[in-house]
């Protein structure tokens, strides 16, 4: 049952990102273009309060024959959108995977619609639907890991954990506005992008502060291809939120296509440090740098190694001097000082017993080495090991070192 409670339109644009409440539809990087919507295995009902309505559930498709995905999911999106028909949207989503099960962008679609379902279905049914999403998404994720479709979807298991580290700038907009843009998310959803940037653009003067909206505005001038008129507008959010993620990433695609392929990479790398968490960015980041021929020296952290291992031995390290560091200093020392001091304990260690050791250290604790051999360490450590902790502390290291995070990623991340 849909909760009365909540009464927003939600969608999902170009890029397959999601946010409840003031909605995202942003642009995908223009190496891959996601189709955005969703298909998925009944089992519960989305029980309507809003207005008398059959509502969806979760389980297998029938009564459909099996025709093309793509084209399941534009009549999805019509009945999501225009229509407001989550039951028949729902179907169709289901239709879709199960005419393409092996097509990641058409599941993602899927797990997006659950997880928007899930913000608005009563409290008995949420569990249900986030869960449907999450087995989406840890699918796509294992299923092609360095995919831009992967990254949304990591990006999606981190929302439905409630994990975010670093926080949203959120602006109070005055009715009117607030109305301005709900009316012009419904036209960008129904495809009516000139209309949608109208509305937009009164949006934005009712509430010139909002960041967002503001790339909403320029997203409406993206979809339209009038780049030079979207990358003033990406601009302008930027000036108003400089840590706007989606403004520098979509910017970054609206220079590539106006050409500029080194200042596309640029604003990807701004778009990785505005969140380090941001798995979207970094697929995308990867995916440009390819494109042009830049190494890629990006791991993820793990603490598992093998026994006997370099590795092993500088994760066991890591762990006792971190929990050293917290004893010794339990409330004055910093979190980055405790992690450098951790860091450099894993690192000698790593060094100490390499040549003694059945494997080296590892790519995680060779990346780290050299960041510090470079003189980036603690910009890797924001970077790559970003907890609650250092999060706290991230937006004032950012704001003072944003030139070294922008040159250590293009000049170690990538090369």
């Amino acid at each position: 049952m849909i909760d009365d409670r909540l009464t927003s339109p939600y969608f999902l644009g170009r890029s397959g990102e999601f946010r409840q409440a003031d909605m995202i539809r942003r642009t995908l990087p223009v190496l891959a273009t996601i189709t955005l919507l969703f298909a998925a295995t009944p089992a519960g009902a989305v029980k309507s309060t809003q207005k008398p309505q059959t509502v969806p559930k979760i389980g297998p498709v029938t009564g459909f024959e099996r025709p093309d995905a793509k084209e399941l999911i534009r009549e999805a999106k019509e009945l999501w959108h225009i229509q407001e028909d989550y039951t028949g949207a729902l179907a169709k989503f289901n239709a879709a995977v199960d005419a393409d099960p092996e097509d990641n962008d058409t599941r993602l679609q899927r797990a997006h619609f659950l997880e928007m379902l899930s913000t608005i279905v009563v409290p008995e049914d949420k569990d249900e639907f986030e869960a449907s999403a999450q087995s989406d998404y840890e699918h796509i994720a294992a299923a092609d890991p360095d995919s831009l479709a992967a990254g949304m979807a990591r990006d999606g298991l981190t929302r439905l954990a409630g994990a975010s580290l670093i926080e949203v700038r959120r602006v109070a907009c005055p009715k009117p506005a607030t109305e301005a843009h709900a009316r012009a998310d419904a036209l960008y959803g129904a495809r009516r992008y000139a209309d949608a940037a109208l509305a937009y653009e009164r949006a934005t003067a009712g509430c010139p502060d909002n960041a967002a909206w503001w790339v909403d505005f320029a997203d409406s001038y993206y979809v339209l291809e009038e780049y030079e008129k979207a990358e003033e507008l990406f601009v302008k959010a930027l000036s108003v939120d400089p840590w706007n993620r989606e403004a520098h990433r979509f910017l970054s695609d609206t220079e590539v296509q106006l050409n500029n392929g080194e200042s596309a990479i640029h604003e990807m790398v701004l778009a990785v440090a505005s969140d380090p968490i941001y798995e979207v960015g970094w697929s995308a980041l990867k995916a440009y740098a390819a494109a042009v021929g830049r190494k890629w020296n990006r791991v993820y952290g793990n603490s598992r190694a093998e026994p006997g291992s370099a590795g092993a031995a500088a994760w066991a390290a890591y762990g006792t001097a971190k929990a050293k560091a917290r004893e010794a200093h339990p409330e004055s020392a910093s979190a980055l000082a405790i992690e450098r001091q951790a860091v450099k304990t894993a690192l000698k260690t790593a060094h100490e017993t390499e040549a003694r050791a059945s494997k080296g250290p590892g790519p995680f604790w060779s990346m780290m080495a050299r960041a510090e051999n470079a003189g980036f360490l603690d910009e890797a450590i924001f970077i790559h090991m970003l907890d609650p902790a250092l999060a706290a502390e991230y937006p004032a290291f950012r704001e003072k070192n944003a030139d070294r995070l922008a040159l250590y990623l293009e000049t170690v991340i990538l090369e």
